[in-house]
């Protein structure tokens, strides 16, 4: 008998954060696609296994998945009918399935069930539609295409859902405009690329104090640093030297001695590992205030994606110059200014601050391919794929070390 395929052959996931008018998380939305060359009963045991792994992800390593993180997936209403949600915990989990699924009897009896064991329901592109009106009695939420509703139509869906008092998920929120009217319309979640976008506000600078620590990355990038003067500038910080005295003595690492100086640090950690962990620090460090501690984690998580692709696909790219574009893909939005300013300040090589400012070169390919990863755009992911010769498994396998990765970093004290 032939040994079992890997997971990774068989299906995609990614996971989209929904948020909280505060832009703090309640929840992820899990996207998965199977792949064309499984057979049916591989599809649902590949599926139910893969929910598993993918809400394994919400949570560090070794930690439970927090009690306030709900996970939303989409069923069909076969999946549904065959108890497949059930794979995933009570509690937090969020079945979703499309508002024009047919309310069967059966279908009915199914969501109530899934209501009694403690799962959340949720009708996807509500418009209000016939089926739709009579299955939001049985709905915990609507999540509304909020890009394709005029006013007048959003205003009924919300009467209606106060009606039956559902939950609101505004999703495709694009612009800040959108944003605003969902708020006003008494939306209570949100997603899209608003939160990855800045809203542009005008005459806004690099304040001193990130000028210093984007100077400090600048420091850190030398081919041959001065250690002795990095050590001085980092311990000159206290936030820096906080967070990543936090982070080295925690169990993530298990050094055998405490670790209490900047310069210790440098010696036992090593200086390639500790890099990369400086550069997250930095990266955390410079997020404003005011903006969804989404995007610091987002960004690492696409820094060690792009790296780890970098090193398994053996294109020639070098995988420090991967993890900083991944690291620096969403400075515009975390600072609201322009990336054609802020790319005056890294230390980058020039076709990086090319496809970090938008033009089109090689970098931007592996731009996209985080983005289409992120958003489960399968289709527009495999055209990436095939034009860059990537192989699905080990690209699939990269995300999910690089979501694990960038979890055991923001779930330690200090960081977040």
């Amino acid at each position: 008998m032939s040994a079992k395929k890997p997971l990774y052959d068989k299906i995609f996931f990614a996971r989209q954060p929904i948020l909280m008018s505060d832009q703090s998380v309640w929840g992820y939305e899990l996207l998965f696609r199977n792949s064309d060359e499984a057979t049916s009963a591989e599809i649902s045991d590949s599926y139910k296994a893969t929910l598993k792994v993918a809400a394994a992800l919400c949570a560090a390593p070794g930690e439970k998945l927090p009690d306030n993180v709900k996970l939303m997936v989409n069923f069909s209403h076969k999946a549904i009918m065959d108890k497949i949600p059930y794979s995933l915990p009570a509690g937090r989990t969020v079945v979703q399935l499309p508002e024009t699924t047919p309310p069967t009897p059966n279908l009915i009896n199914a969501l109530q069930e899934l209501t009694n064991d403690g799962y959340e329901i949720a009708l996807d592109d509500f418009e209000a539609r016939p089926q739709g009106e009579f299955l939001i009695a049985y709905a915990d939420a609507v999540i509304v295409d909020i890009l394709s509703a005029d006013e007048t139509k959003l205003q009924h869906i919300c009467d209606l859902s106060k009606k039956h008092g559902t939950k609101l998920i505004a999703k495709r929120v694009e612009k800040p405009a959108q944003f605003h009217l969902a708020q006003k319309l008494g939306f209570n979640f949100f997603q899209g690329y608003y939160f990855k976008r800045p809203e542009n506000i005008r005459g806004r600078k690099l304040r001193s104090g990130e000028i210093v620590k984007l100077k400090i990355l600048k420091l850190i990038e030398d081919s041959s640093p001065d250690f002795a003067a990095l050590a001085e500038d980092l311990q000159n910080d206290v936030s820096i030297s906080f967070r990543l005295l936090t982070l080295l003595n925690s169990p993530t690492f298990g050094f055998s001695q405490k670790i209490t100086s900047i310069k210790q640090a440098l010696v036992l950690a090593g200086w390639k590992m500790l890099r990369n962990w400086l550069r997250v620090i930095l990266l955390t460090d410079l997020t404003p205030e005011g903006k969804s501690r989404i995007l610091p984690q987002l960004a690492t998580q696409r820094a060690k994606f792009l790296q780890l692709v970098a090193i398994r696909s053996e294109k020639g790219l070098a995988p420090d110059s991967m993890f900083l574009l991944g690291l620096f893909s969403l400075l515009e939005a975390m600072f609201d200014i322009s990336m054609e300013e802020l790319t005056s300040y890294l230390p980058l090589e020039d076709e990086i601050n090319a496809a970090l400012r938008g033009e089109d070169n090689i970098y931007t390919r592996y731009l996209e391919l985080t983005m289409f990863f992120e958003t489960g755009d399968w289709d527009n992911l495999q055209l990436v794929l095939d034009e860059l010769g990537l192989d699905p498994v080990q690209i699939s396998k990269s995300y999910y070390e690089s979501t694990r990765w960038a979890n055991s970093f923001f779930q330690i004290p200090g960081t977040s």
